[in-house]
């Protein structure tokens, strides 16, 4: 599913936390969406899924503006944001929680998405009558992730799936999500601070700052980008780390703003 956002803006109180963004996600298409903290990443993912108010632009999704669309009614059209730190139900079951993601679909349906996701994470059938809260971080997180699918997702939104995971989770949940792109086409939007797995399997990449996009490109360009290397791969022409102080940063770093 295709989806365009043109010139949106969110504001809190004073704050502008999105000024003038515009973004777009083709189908089958994985975009990673890069940024410091607080610049403004999470909030446009929550804006595209009508969990916070847009103060002006405009999102489509398959041709249709969503930009007044409640919440609800993104979900029932496969826009699903899977948030940070892997938030479940801990007191409902593993099973529980997968069926609140399939609260709009069909019995049947419901049983035949249960399946794939059991099949593509076999500890979540192993403990479907446990109790969430007492997964492990890596387990929370296929949870969540498995509580999109049985949404039937065609566009995931997923906000820093690697927080607080081993390196080896870390490539489990990444390989998943390659998977699921490749075979099932999803659609996805990935914040990851982990700039290297982000561009491992993303096709086209944004940076944002101060609410505002300030660089697009294809992956295959952006990782020869020096700006890119330098800001978010910790790496200087020469391939050699570099410290966050160093004054040449921040000389680039104001260029690359104004």
């Amino acid at each position: 599913m295709h989806l365009k956002a043109r010139n949106l803006s969110v504001t809190f109180g004073q704050v502008k936390a999105l000024q003038g963004v515009t973004l777009e996600a083709r189908p089958g298409e994985v975009v990673a969406i890069f940024g410091a903290n607080g610049s403004g990443k999470t909030t446009f993912l929550k804006a595209v899924a009508g969990l916070v108010p847009v103060s002006s632009g405009r999102i489509t999704y398959h041709g249709e503006d969503i930009t007044a669309l409640p919440a609800h009614e993104r979900v029932a059209r496969g826009i699903h944001y899977v948030s940070d730190r892997a938030r479940v139900a801990l007191r409902m079951t593993v099973r529980e929680n997968l069926d609140v993601g399939g609260y709009l679909r069909k019995p049947a349906e419901r049983r035949e998405a249960l399946k794939k996701v059991v099949d593509l994470f076999p500890v979540l059938g192993e403990k479907a009558h446990s109790p969430a809260g007492i997964l492990s971080g890596g387990e929370r997180q296929m949870l969540v992730i498995g509580r999109a699918l049985m949404a039937s997702t065609r566009l995931m939104m997923l906000d820093e799936p690697s927080l607080g995971l081993s390196p080896i989770l870390v490539a489990e949940i990444f390989n998943i999500l390659k998977r699921l792109n490749e075979e099932q086409k999803i659609t996805m939007l990935l914040v990851e601070q982990n700039a290297h797995l982000a561009l491992s399997i993303a096709e086209h990449g944004y940076v944002m700052e101060n609410g505002k996009i300030v660089l697009d490109d294809r992956v295959d360009k952006l990782k020869e980008n020096e700006d890119i290397k330098m800001f978010y791969l910790g790496l200087t022409e020469m391939g050699t780390k570099r410290s966050y102080r160093d004054a040449k940063f921040y000389k680039r770093r104001k260029r690359w703003l104004t």
